[in-house]
């Protein structure tokens, strides 16, 4: 996987320009691009059949410019120096739904959903290895962003974006 290291905000970026409020977090599946939430609906469907002490939830389907540029200001632009770096680039795949992020909570002994987020590393680890995404036509970016999945074929589709009715948002 070829993937940029990170951009640098634009130069014509001003702190004016980047939001002081997080903005509005997207979660719903519908908003995804039809040829990523087909094979993401499936993957996550077989992770949740195979994998029954959790309970798989998506955080984060499409984003906004306005959106995508907060979380990338974190860490880099005023206000946000003092906070940890969340994302790489401007140019996410979430911008094209093409990507979402998910977690998992671990379900008490009755199989109901606790409020405990599992964030181990090995644990995300061992998800892809027991349900791999590439056979579904897709792909994990870790270690940089393990809770992030992609289409695999992303950067094959943005070339075709006309054609794939892919809008960027």
């Amino acid at each position: 996987m070829t993937r940029p290291k990170g951009d640098t905000m634009p130069s014509q970026t001003t702190t004016a320009d980047i939001p002081t409020v997080e903005p509005v977090r997207v979660d719903q599946l519908d908003t995804l691009a039809p040829a990523f939430k087909a094979p993401y609906d499936a993957w996550i469907a077989e992770a949740q059949r195979q994998i029954q002490h959790v309970e798989f939830r998506t955080i984060e389907t499409r984003r906004t410019l306005q959106r995508q540029s907060w979380l990338y200001a974190q860490g880099r632009a005023e206000p946000y120096l003092d906070t940890p770096q969340i994302t790489w680039t401007l140019d996410s795949r979430h911008r094209w739904g093409l990507a979402a992020d998910w977690i998992m909570v671990r379900r008490d002994n009755r199989g109901n959903p606790t409020a405990e987020v599992i964030w181990s590393i090995q644990s995300y680890k061992w998800v892809y290895r027991t349900v791999p995404p590439g056979p579904y036509g897709l792909r994990h970016i870790g270690p940089a962003e393990w809770m992030h999945v992609e289409l695999l074929l992303a950067d094959e589709a943005l070339e075709h974006a006309s054609q794939m009715d892919l809008k960027q948002t």
